[in-house]
């Protein structure tokens, strides 16, 4: 494997987990309206925005490995 290979299979990689984070906030954005106890929900909502921010990171990451 070289140098390029291996920076296009980093980036995959990353590209890969920021999608993965995009779900799960996805998922339990929808979960939240059913959840009856209000402290459930606002652990919920905090979870949500948590992996917003770790997909944005993920994918900037992405980004700065392909300027590489």
């Amino acid at each position: 494997m070289d140098h390029d290979e291996a920076v296009r299979k980093f980036e995959h990689l990353l590209l890969r987990e920021a999608d993965h984070w995009s779900e799960v906030a996805i998922e339990l954005e929808a979960l939240i309206p059913c959840l009856r106890i209000d402290d459930a929900r606002q652990l919920a909502q905090l979870q949500v925005k948590e992996f917003h921010k770790q997909t944005k990171s993920f994918r900037e990451l992405a980004q700065k490995a392909k300027e590489k």
